[in-house]
């Protein structure tokens, strides 16, 4: 399986003939440009003799995910190809061949929880495809993923992304806005490999904070204001890290602190967030909004969940680090004592799925980025999310169109 093959192969030129290579690059794209189409589907090929460049050296290809990439980031990158380009998305045939190299035959696709639709968690490239793919993919076609942190050793990979989208159709029964309205879909990624194939793929996109970019609220107002889901305010590539500039030691101090951050803010119920800087920026889930300082963390975010749940336990399912970066994908069941999201106590055991990505720095981590599966914590309370959701949505649109007469 050769994985430096795809739709963008940037080649690495050496210093001593930047200049001529340069140069000669440009000659050969006016001669294509001038010979017309035919020539123009051959020009990779020309851009890629060394007696086109006039140098001896011949030149490397760097692999999809860039140079050093762990085994993980390249094949996800790979396959994510596919995805972002869209490639033959409503067409199994062609789709499935375009996928199925990347997966394996039981691979595992577990999306958040969808209520009635059923297509949390899908068993098998045809499942995924009938499920989850192809109702996302109506609902928000043509998403253009903006993958701004990519994670990974050889064997797991992670991805905090979002993707500008139109709301064309109802997701999990709730009716899109009539007129189609542009938004941005927070989405994050946790792969594990067996092999060289990808064996599951944890994913969650933030419902929440996608109906209220529409108008759609069932929750109190948030605590703090959000800025979305942004990159880092870092120039470590974009997606971060980029491979090829990761210190080893820098991985492993981070996933120190990392690990140590997820067991005292959760497992332990501590809201001294310890381990992050005073000056902070943190992307909070919808309901929740940004904090830009430790104490704004604690106060609107740590605290509301320690007093909310007890007695917790938890399953890790992935903690993968590189250089700076950090992801976390878990889940935590607990004892609803107290009020949480503008729900009251109802003394059942609930169910919290988390995705987190952080930035580590001097020891300290300076940002970072949360999603909650609030769907499925509201259905083990016994809260039906998208059936209020639905109900919101015609309750919206109705006062539109009283507005308009």
């Amino acid at each position: 399986m050769d994985y430096t093959q795809g739709p963008i192969n940037q080649s690495r030129k050496h210093g001593s003939w930047l200049a001529l290579g340069l140069g000669s690059i440009g000659l050969v794209c006016i001669i294509a440009a001038l010979q017309g189409g035919s020539q123009r589907s051959n020009l990779r090929e020309n851009l890629v003799k060394p007696t086109q460049l006039a140098v001896s050296d011949a030149v490397v290809k760097d692999p999809l995910g860039g140079v050093g990439a762990p085994l993980a980031k390249r094949i996800v990158v790979s396959m994510d190809t596919n995805v972002n380009f869209h490639v033959a998305w409503n067409q199994w045939k062609p789709w499935s061949k375009e996928m199925s190299p990347w997966w394996t035959e039981d691979m595992i696709y577990d999306f958040i929880y969808v209520g009635d639709w059923k297509f949390g968690k899908s068993h098998g490239l045809p499942s995924w495809y009938h499920d989850e793919h192809l109702h996302f993919n109506k609902a928000l076609p043509d998403a253009q993923w903006v993958d701004f942190i990519r994670a990974a050793n050889d064997k797991n990979c992670t991805s905090a992304s979002y993707g500008p989208a139109q709301f064309t159709d109802q997701f999990a029964g709730v009716p899109a806005p009539p007129s189609k309205p542009w938004v941005q879909v927070r989405d994050l990624d946790f792969y594990l490999l067996e092999g060289d194939r990808i064996k599951i793929n944890w994913c969650m996109i933030d419902v929440v904070d996608l109906f209220q970019q529409v108008g759609y609220n069932i929750l109190p107002p948030a605590p703090m204001d959000t800025l979305g889901y942004l990159p880092p305010a870092a120039m470590d590539g974009v997606p971060a890290p980029l491979s090829a500039t990761v210190n080893p030691e820098t991985t492993k101090e981070s996933e120190k602190i990392w690990r140590a951050a997820v067991k005292e803010d959760y497992l332990e119920g501590s809201s001294a967030a310890a381990r992050w800087a005073d000056k902070i920026t943190w992307y909070g889930p919808g309901g929740v909004g940004t904090a830009h300082s430790k104490e704004e963390y604690s106060t609107h975010f740590l605290k509301p969940l320690h007093a909310a749940f007890s007695n917790m336990t938890s399953q890790v399912d992935m903690i993968v680090c590189e250089g700076s970066y950090c992801g976390a994908h878990f889940y935590l069941w607990a004892d609803h004592v107290g009020e949480w999201l503008g729900q009251k106590a109802t003394g059942k055991r609930v169910t919290l799925r988390l995705g987190a990505h952080a930035r580590i720095q001097n020891g300290k981590i300076r940002e970072g980025w949360l999603i909650i599966d609030v769907p499925r914590a509201f259905k083990t309370m016994g809260i039906d999310f998208y059936s209020l959701m639905t109900t919101e949505a015609h309750k919206v649109e109705a006062q539109k169109v009283a507005q308009m007469k």
